[in-house]
């Protein structure tokens, strides 16, 4: 992605990942806190999701999104090395809808492994915009305001 391609791109994640975010609070709740970055090559974004996995009480989860892989559930290390990935959503869409992503990052959170160990291998989006703002259009949540980039944590 060329830095010309980022001005379409930010507003069209950041509205994705809002979406996907709210989709995971309960109803009750305000959004999950995330950043997301377009302006790399591969887009992508961190959520921070509430509560712990299963087997690891004291590290924090991360809901975790990037174009090349889709999307991830990880967990915090302790000496600030690099997330660890513990399942991958995979499927044939590294952009699925905000409410799929929320499903699979609940089961994941309740100790199912639903997804893939392996992150999934997905070719470049030329229309990655669109189908960012394409997703975020299917969720039934608020639109979220164009001019901030993130919700920095």
């Amino acid at each position: 992605m060329d830095v010309y391609d980022w001005h379409s791109t930010e507003p069209a994640l950041h509205a994705y990942i809002s979406a996907v975010a709210t989709a995971l609070a309960p109803a009750d709740a305000a959004a999950a806190q995330y950043t997301c970055d377009a302006s790399t090559t591969p887009a992508g974004a961190y959520i921070a999701v509430d509560g712990s996995l299963p087997g690891f009480p004291d590290r924090d989860v991360a809901l975790i999104w990037d174009e090349r892989h889709g999307w991830g559930v990880a967990i915090e290390t302790h000496c600030g090395e690099d997330l660890l990935m513990v399942s991958y959503l995979g499927g044939n869409d590294p952009v699925p809808e905000p409410e799929r992503v929320a499903r699979f990052a609940r089961r994941v959170h309740d100790g199912a492994m639903p997804g893939h160990l392996d992150p999934p291998e997905f070719a470049t989006l030329p229309d990655l915009p669109r189908r960012l703002s394409a997703a975020a259009a299917t969720a039934d949540v608020p639109a979220p305001e164009a001019t901030s980039a993130a919700h920095v944590l």
